[in-house]
């Protein structure tokens, strides 16, 4: 069981008008993916203009789109574009927010689920006691159909700031990694729901 205090959850999806963004030079702007997009504004949301002492940056899937397109080029036997490549790694978005946004925090970038993004928040807070709290940052899209286990969801970034002071959150279990559950959108409902404290097997309010 993990205890830990949870504010300022936002999420984000593909129809939101990105406001956050507007401190980002235009140009660069409009290279970013809707994945990006997303992430970097809920990111920039939930930080409400403060900074946190770790970030972490958590996804299934990571930007698949990318690296199927380099997986194409190489099969036409076409030299895949070096920009492509540095953009579809899967701390590429952790590394666009640090630039973008001029923020030098410790990151991680994590192929996991929500509840093992929350246990390595908790998990630095405990370890750094110094450490105050961690911006936690969760996105994914969609796989391309060509993927035999790809699952139908919305395309979504959800963020939250974790710290251990009087604690509202127990994680109960650790995730189960179902392909077809996207277990962020299941802890927004889950948080949102103000009649049943304890909706899942995994999560239960303090």
């Amino acid at each position: 069981m993990f205890k830990l205090h949870l504010t300022e959850l936002q999420l984000s999806d593909v129809q939101q008008n990105y406001a956050a963004l507007e401190t980002i030079p235009a140009m660069q702007r409009r290279r970013l993916s809707v994945l990006a997009k997303m992430a970097i504004h809920s990111a920039l949301v939930t930080l409400n203009g403060e900074r946190a002492d770790y970030i972490v940056w958590v996804s299934k899937y990571g930007d698949e789109e990318k690296t199927l397109d380099i997986l194409k080029d190489v099969l036409n036997q076409q030299t895949p574009s070096p920009t492509q490549f540095s953009i579809s790694v899967h701390n590429a978005i952790a590394g666009l927010y640090s630039i973008l946004c001029q923020d030098d925090t410790p990151s991680t970038s994590l192929s996991a689920d929500w509840t093992d993004a929350l246990i390595d928040a908790y998990a630095f807070l405990k370890s750094n006691p110094q450490a105050k709290r961690v911006l936690v940052v969760s996105y994914d899209q969609p796989l391309p159909n060509l993927y035999s286990d790809a699952v139908e969801f919305p395309a979504f970034a959800l963020s939250a700031l974790v710290s251990l002071e009087q604690p509202n959150l127990s994680i109960e279990a650790l995730s189960t990694h179902e392909s077809a559950t996207m277990e962020s959108l299941a802890f927004h409902q889950f948080w949102q729901s103000s009649q049943v404290e304890h909706l899942s097997a995994r999560w239960k309010k303090c």
